[in-house]
């Protein structure tokens, strides 16, 4: 039953990962590019939006997944390894990378949500009074340039994110 337990919170973990690293790549590599195709700006705007919204919900739903399954996993994870009472979580590596995997997430998090509820938002903001001619080109670009900046710094903790969970379970490294 353990490790049947463990094998779907693994995969939970996983599944959760995909819905939340998925939509980044796919707003960053596919729609935005696309999006330059629309030559109506008010209609862009709207698009990006819509899909924004949908992409921030299926992501939020995958973060939730990977803290209840990672919750779990850390939970158990002595039990699970056949690890001794008496070690520190931080005499192996196995401890060490989980600490500096939380403290990225956390990053992560802030940055995530700086973008989600003010860069964001800023930028569509910008976009929409330029349109109505009360904004200029200039300020719609610091706007998207700064929204860049937070997109592509999440993506990129989400990957070391992802890189040290894989180090972790790599047990002949991380129980060292």
């Amino acid at each position: 039953m353990e490790n049947t337990l463990h094998i779907i919170a693994v995969w939970t973990h996983i599944l959760g990962i995909a819905l939340f690293v998925g939509p980044q790549f796919f707003l960053a590599f596919a729609w935005v590019p696309a999006a330059r195709m629309i030559p109506d700006q008010r209609v862009r705007a709207q698009l990006t939006r819509t899909l924004t919204r949908r992409f921030g919900w299926i992501g939020g739903i995958g973060l939730v997944l990977i803290v209840l399954a990672g919750g779990y996993l850390i939970g158990n994870w002595r039990k699970y390894y056949a690890q001794p009472d008496d070690l520190s979580f931080t005499e192996i590596r196995y401890g060490v990378i989980f600490i500096v995997k939380m403290t990225l997430l956390l990053v992560m998090l802030a940055i995530v949500g700086l973008h989600t509820f003010m860069v964001g938002p800023r930028l569509a903001d910008a976009i929409d009074a330029e349109v109505a001619g009360t904004g200029t080109a200039e300020e719609t670009r610091r706007a998207r340039m700064l929204s860049m900046l937070f997109s592509i710094s999440g993506l990129v903790l989400a990957l070391a994110i992802m890189v040290l969970g894989v180090m972790m379970n790599t047990t002949k490294f991380s129980f060292q």
